[in-house]
């Protein structure tokens, strides 16, 4: 047993004055000797942990900036456009990517309606009571060319109105057609109606009474199932709903209204698209750079002798050249540009010195280290809006931005390029082998090892505890054995000697 564990044995009292507190001895040298062993190990295996944690989050915002920059380089987040109706009370319209900018003469002649038949004989005077019906049936028929299929109901000589919609409406998926009940001041009717818009859902009721040639329900149209038409630049167009999606590639229309005489729909390009498109990627890098700053920190301790703290990845070498290869990426001069934007500085956007933000340059300038940088600086968001105005197409080339119709590309060129090269770099490696997830399989090994170790090291003190506790428990019964046979002496004596053990514990 080590000197420590017996120190902490020895301060135990035994109040009982007979025997040895085992259990006591037991816990207290358990506690010794898992403090004396186990404290160091398990003080490693945290800061592993730590550190295997810190290099996953670091390992996820890279691979969620990366993901930004594919969708910055990607063509359609660049030309985006926007539809405006000159009559918004009758249409109007929503753009996707890839839609082109031009100006349409539009014209809505019809909307798109649904089929209402009403009940126009023999109201009920209760929905649900006993009708004065007739047993018959009711015979739903498709209109020729429709999708729908017809079903035929029967009804029984006094049927409820609701037994009879529900009835109907059991087989309105396969028909197309639904019922209603009305309350009307006649009192209540049946009211059937396509469930959805358009001619191809229009229907015919035929209406028997049992050895009759005549109806009883005497149905009457309110309205007709019909599709909705509008005219763009003189072509006719038809839609079964209100929404024209084919007319105009990448543009869907929505009717609400007829226009009595042409209206215009116009696609223009929104210049700030771009701007947005720009600000996201920004977002997303400082989101990565402060993570990458917290983790890296050193903060020295203070003058009354505190120790200095540091991040988890404080020395780890991928986790700090990040630091330093990140804003070289950034700070590339694209040669193959024109000469005048051939740079993030030269378009307005820059790296604060403050916090490592890549951000449009500040007019007012930025304060470093005590130092304050100042000069006649033009606005960063004024002088890339003045980039894209003049040549969209230099500033898109020193991104170097994919014509694309997907949402994302992956650049290969420019500023964008530089970065995903880098980024690839702890990602995936040169070989295929991420030095971010190296690192992170190299911390779990340690971790395991370390883990196992313990394991062991609970296993030796479980087994010394063990043996220490059946030496105590051998060395009471010793003990007992021993006051027994005195007791028995001193009787033999005749008492002439006192009987009793010791007063307190034996010193070990």
């Amino acid at each position: 047993m080590s000197f420590n564990a017996l120190q902490a044995l020895n301060t135990i009292s035994n109040p009982g004055g007979v025997g040895l507190p085992v259990t006591q001895y037991a816990q207290a040298m358990q506690q010794a000797l898992t403090q004396q062993l186990t404290t160091d190990p398990q003080k490693q295996l945290d800061t592993l942990q730590t550190q295997q944690s810190a290099l996953s989050a670091l390992q996820t915002a890279l691979q969620t900036f990366q993901n930004a920059t594919y969708t910055l380089a990607s063509s359609q987040n660049w030309n985006s456009v926007s539809a405006t109706s000159s009559d918004s009370s009758a249409f109007s319209a929503t753009t996707s990517a890839g839609a082109q900018v031009g100006s349409y003469t539009v014209q809505v002649t019809q909307l798109a309606s649904y089929q209402t038949t009403i009940q126009t004989s023999n109201a009920q005077s209760s929905a649900t009571g006993t009708s004065t019906l007739s047993a018959g049936s009711l015979t739903i028929n498709p209109v020729s060319g429709s999708s729908n299929s017809s079903a035929s109901i029967s009804i029984t000589s006094g049927e409820s109105l609701s037994s009879i919609a529900l009835a109907i409406n059991a087989d309105t998926s396969s028909t197309g057609v639904q019922a209603q009940i009305l309350d009307t001041t006649n009192g209540y009717v049946l009211s059937l109606s396509s469930s959805q818009t358009g001619a191809s859902n229009g229907f015919t009721i035929t209406d028997t009474v049992s050895g009759s040639s005549t109806g009883q329900f005497g149905f009457t149209n309110e309205s007709t199932a019909q599709n909705a038409n509008m005219t763009i630049d003189g072509q006719s167009f038809t839609s079964s709903t209100n929404t024209f999606s084919q007319a105009i590639p990448d543009v869907t229309i929505t009717v609400s209204g007829t226009t009595s005489s042409p209206q215009t729909l116009s696609i223009t390009s929104d210049p700030s698209s771009a701007e947005k498109a720009v600000q996201t990627w920004m977002s997303a890098y400082n989101t990565l750079i402060d993570l990458v700053n917290k983790d890296t920190t050193y903060t020295p301790g203070s003058s009354s002798g505190s120790a200095g703290t540091s991040g988890p990845l404080f020395t780890d070498p991928n986790a700090t050249g990040l630091l330093s290869q990140l804003p070289q990426a950034l700070n590339s001069v694209i040669s193959t540009v024109s000469s005048s934007v051939n740079s993030l500085a030269s378009v307005g956007i820059v790296i604060n010195p403050t916090n490592g933000h890549l951000e449009f340059q500040s007019s007012s300038g930025y304060s470093f280290s005590g130092s304050q940088f100042t000069g006649s600086l033009q606005n960063g968001q004024t002088m890339f809006e003045n980039a894209m105005s003049q040549n969209a197409q230099a500033v898109q080339q020193l991104f170097g931005v994919v014509q694309s119709s997907a949402s994302t590309a992956i650049p290969t060129s420019g500023v964008l390029g530089q970065m995903n090269h880098t980024l690839n770099t702890f990602l995936d490696g040169n070989n295929g082998q991420s030095p971010l997830q190296g690192d992170i399989n190299a911390l779990a090994a340690q971790q395991t090892n370390i883990q196992n170790y313990l394991n062991q090291i609970n296993q030796q003190i479980q087994q010394q505890v063990q043996n220490f506790t059946n030496q105590l428990n051998q060395l009471n019964l010793a003990m007992q054995q021993s006051q027994a046979q005195m007791q028995q002496l001193s009787a033999l004596m005749g008492g002439s000697s006192s009987s009793g053990g010791s007063s307190g514990s034996p010193v070990l």
